[in-house]
């Protein structure tokens, strides 16, 4: 009988020991009333989570226990109000936020850049010979080389030069008979025209007649003489040679061997292509040389600059030495350097500056007005730019834009807003981290909703 008492007793113990143990997992596994636990997938109730804190949800409205927050419905949110959220006014003022319009403004923007002093392609001159030869030597020795006005820019040994010179002075030497002829012919026919204006009228007239006749005859003497002579003397200007060079040819009936070639204008050398021994005929490019008086300064842009600039903006070109330069923009090429993603524009100046040299920009575009924010309103990501508008009661939404030029301090809206929304400009990134988390949030809801 002891000895069944002692079982039961130690029943006893071990039956309240499973339920002291019970209990004690029970208290531990209940939700407590102070903090908002997640509800149970199984259960179809309203959800109310925190925007800030996306594992607080109660099946009930409140507070966030951590950040005082006003709990969302999340299962009742759809579209845009799903990303909605809610901010109380001492939470805003915790966060820093600050809250402007969406106006139409004049938008102005100084684009500072580089551009390069090039030559305007149309005073290139492509040097070639008029004439077959050889290439004995070249005066100019180097590109950049600035070369003045009639002087010799390379010497050429030609036979056919050698030709076209003698032909010259044999023509000039078979004419000066027929010139003294000419001209003894015409003294003649003077004189004899001044004794007939004495005598009567029928011998005036044939005094005339005659020196007509005569003078048809010397005509047909001297216009072949003087074609040729003229034929021949265009031939060597062609090649090089001055008036002066022809008349020593006359006066001392002696061929040069070599020709020179001299510059027509003042230029400076951009390229060299031949060297001296080479066999040159018409088509052959010696050397290529630019007129400096007519310049172009090459102005870089890249694409996001394009939106502001527009021909005939004010421009400011600053070189390192020398007095500022106003002008204004032209030739804009539109098409894009797929190479360096740049474009080119090109605007037409004098300047003292050497070729190549480089010179700092200062585009000043024309105001324009545009719907526009300031720039810290806009949050860039890459799903596009983003604003958090302002709604009524504390209420914030991020609303994808379209943004257009930029100024210093604004942004240009073309899409997304209109005029008059309220826009975060201060602490919107917090609200966006927090519309972000409640959208999570009613999408999970809402999937658990669909897998029950």
């Amino acid at each position: 009988m002891q000895f069944n008492m002692k079982r039961a007793v130690f029943s006893l113990l071990i039956a309240l020991s499973i339920g002291a143990l019970g209990y004690w997992i029970g208290q531990r596994h209940t939700p407590s009333s102070s903090t908002p636990q997640p509800i149970a997938s199984g259960i179809s109730q309203k959800a109310y989570v925190c925007p800030m804190h996306s594992h607080i949800v109660q099946d009930h409205p409140g507070t966030c226990p951590i950040c005082g927050m006003d709990l969302v419905a999340a299962n009742e949110a759809s579209g845009a109000a799903a990303n909605q959220i809610h901010v109380d006014t001492a939470t805003q003022q915790k966060l820093g936020v600050r809250i402007a319009s969406a106006e139409r403004a004049a938008l102005t923007h100084d684009i500072q850049t580089y551009a390069t002093l090039v030559p305007d392609e149309g005073t290139v001159l492509r040097i070639t010979p008029n004439i077959d030869g050889v290439l004995t030597k070249l005066h100019i020795t180097r590109v950049g080389q600035h070369v003045a006005r009639g002087q010799v820019l390379y010497e050429l040994s030609s036979p056919d030069a050698l030709t076209l010179q003698n032909e010259y002075i044999d023509i000039s030497r078979r004419g000066a008979p027929a010139l003294k002829m000419a001209e003894d012919r015409r003294e003649q026919n003077r004189k004899a025209l001044a004794e007939a204006q004495v005598q009567d009228p029928a011998a005036r007239e044939q005094a005339e007649r005659d020196a007509r006749q005569s003078e048809e005859q010397l005509q047909s003497i001297l216009q072949p003489l003087a074609r040729d002579r003229e034929r021949t003397a265009l031939r060597l200007h062609q090649i090089g040679f001055t008036d002066a060079m022809l008349a020593k040819l006359i006066e001392t009936r002696k061929a040069i061997a070599v020709v020179s070639a001299r510059a027509s204008q003042a230029c400076v050398v951009k390229e060299i292509m031949a060297r001296p021994g080479m066999a040159v005929n018409h088509a052959t490019e010696i050397m290529s040389c630019v007129d400096t008086s007519r310049t172009w300064l090459e102005v870089v842009l890249y694409p996001d600059q394009l939106s502001w600039v527009r021909e005939g903006d004010a421009v400011t070109v600053e070189f390192e030495t020398g007095a500022p330069i106003k002008t204004r923009l032209s030739g804009l090429n539109p098409l894009v350097d797929n190479a360096t993603r740049t474009v080119r524009a090109r605007i037409p100046i004098t300047a003292s500056a050497n070729l190549g040299e480089y010179a700092t920009v200062t585009i000043h575009a024309a105001p324009r007005q545009v719907l526009s924010v300031p720039k810290s309103a806009v949050m860039r990501s890459g799903r596009g730019n983003f604003v958090m508008r302002a709604l009524d009661k504390g209420h914030f939404m991020p609303v994808k834009v379209t943004t257009g030029i930029e100024s210093t301090e604004r942004i240009a809206i073309l899409d997304g807003l209109v005029e008059g929304d309220q826009v975060v400009v201060n602490g919107q990134f917090l609200l966006d981290a927090a519309a972000s988390i409640a959208d999570a949030a009613q999408r999970h809801t809402q999937s658990n909703s669909q897998g029950k």
